[in-house]
């Protein structure tokens, strides 16, 4: 794959260090807000008061006597260590599990450390190694985020998040930074991990870039850049809905009047339980994310520079208006994949329909994009609609047994089957289904339908209570992009 450098002297409005110091942080950031976004325990208190979720703090550790008397054994297998008022994910230890029979944490990349490793590490924290200006510090051990199932198959190890950009109360410029070997399963973009714009319209990830040595590596190609090899079947990373997007533009802003700071940057995590946590806030949030978005934050900045905005909603509605609604386009002229609604209106052709002989049937449904399922399926009663009636009465006559009991019952049913449906043309095979909880056997069939402009003939398997006529498999979306942020497309 051809890789690239992001010249960003061919990208006009881009803000610099010095102008984000002299133009945005001092004039809208005052010493008390920043005090709070430099302090993770003061941030927490603040926010707890805004009824937004950060990681549940275990111990805090102020001094070498309370590291003395630290109950080791209360604490859960997995937790994580760091400084109060650390900068740039620096003194941060994730520990995974506990070595068994032993005083012993392991590390996302299998290393050990002993109960006398995490003390001296401690010490390092409360005497400032890792805050700013070197200050004494405390030492903070909070919960592990355990990564949404969905982020996780883009994340190696650690736990991906997501960094919100706002300023006058609008959500300005967002990216998502993924954990790979290379980074040891951090978050930290100068350790190795991916930056990830993504489009505040929509929430889909764009553009990809990736710091090796001090140089910005872009994607031009929307494939996996080389960094992320690691990962299992090379999933793309671009146009990736983002889970929860309009809450977590909701929970940036209010973390923006909670804090005080005019401009901020916020750092959301996806926990597989609680969903959107807030890691931490930022005051002085770092350029780079500029160069993931291949785009300048000073025209974004500028455009809502002196607006009045009356509440979080209109914040959002501005920022989408603004900033999002080109990504489905670019998506689709880069990627050649379609966008697509997680309820799509699509149509349903009849079994005999011949465009030849401009002998068209067919009816204007409403289908379900479910990629927690392999197989398309279509309702019984839309499929006797469409011409497989009588397919439909030659299954039930095979009188095949309901609710059964273990997969492999019905898989010998399959076996015994798999002859007689050979008389039934439109009876492709025959498929294994949970259906209320229960196992039974379904028959597929070939269905032709028309999805975003494109005809397609894919299997169905035939059931019952469904959430639409036709819910659309994994098998059958792989060429499409789906969109969460719109129930329907018009």
């Amino acid at each position: 794959m051809e890789m690239k450098m992001l010249n960003l002297n061919n990208y006009k409005e881009v803000l610099g260090l010095n102008r984000r110091n002299q133009e945005y942080i001092r004039p809208y950031n005052p010493p008390s807000a920043k005090a709070i976004a430099d302090n993770k325990v003061r941030t927490k208190r603040i926010l707890a008061k805004y009824d937004i979720k950060t990681p549940e703090v275990y111990k805090l550790i102020r001094n070498k006597k309370q590291l003395e008397f630290l109950d080791w054994e209360s604490l859960p297998k997995s937790f994580v260590i760091k400084p109060n008022q650390g900068t740039g994910g620096n003194g941060i230890i994730v520990f995974y599990g506990k070595k068994k029979g032993q005083s012993a944490w392991i590390r996302p990349n299998g290393d050990i450390m002993t109960k006398r490793d995490i003390i001296l590490h401690v010490e390092n924290i409360l005497e400032g190694r890792f805050s700013m200006g070197n200050k004494s510090d405390i030492a903070i051990i909070e919960e592990r985020v355990k990564t949404h199932p969905f982020l996780k198959q883009y994340s190696y190890k650690g736990v991906p998040d997501i960094r919100i950009i706002c300023f006058n109360n609008v959500p300005i410029m967002a990216m998502t930074r993924l954990p790979t070997k290379r980074s040891n399963g951090t978050a930290n973009l100068h350790s190795g991990a991916i930056c990830t714009g993504i489009d505040i319209g929509t929430g889909i990830t764009t553009y990809s870039m990736h710091n090796i040595d001090d140089k910005n590596i872009m994607s031009d190609t929307y494939e996996l850049i080389d960094s992320t090899l690691d990962l299992k079947n090379n999933k793309p990373l671009s146009g990736i809905q983002i889970p929860f997007w309009d809450e977590m533009l909701e929970i940036s802003l209010k973390c923006q009047k909670a804090s005080g700071l005019g401009y901020i940057g916020v750092d959301i995590a996806l926990d597989a339980e609680k969903g959107p946590v807030v890691f931490e806030l930022n005051a002085r949030p770092g350029l780079g994310i500029q160069v993931a978005n291949q785009a300048g934050l000073r025209w974004r900045l500028e455009k809502v520079k002196g607006l009045d905005i009356k509440s979080i909603k209109h914040g959002i509605r501005v920022a989408k208006n603004l900033f999002g609604g080109e990504v489905e386009e670019s998506i689709e002229a880069i990627s050649g994949r379609k966008v697509i609604n997680i309820k799509e209106r699509i149509l349903a052709y009849n079994k005999g329909t011949d465009f030849k002989k401009k002998k068209i049937e067919k009816e204007t449904i409403t289908a379900f994009a479910d990629t927690g399922v392999l197989t398309s399926r279509i309702n019984k009663s839309l499929a006797s609609r469409l011409g497989y009636f009588e397919s439909i009465k030659f299954f039930n006559q095979l009188d095949i047994p309901t609710d059964l009991t273990s997969f492999k019952e019905a898989q010998d049913i399959i076996n015994q089957k798999s002859e007689s449906i050979t008389v039934n043309s439109d009876i492709k095979r025959l498929a294994i289904i949970i259906e209320d909880e229960k196992i039974n056997v379904r028959p597929v069939i070939n269905v032709l339908i028309k999805i975003s402009g494109q005809l397609k003939e894919i299997e169905m398997i035939v059931t019952k209570n469904i959430p639409a006529a036709i819910v659309l498999g994994s098998n059958d979306l792989k060429g499409y992009l789906i969109d969460t942020s719109n129930t329907f497309k018009n």
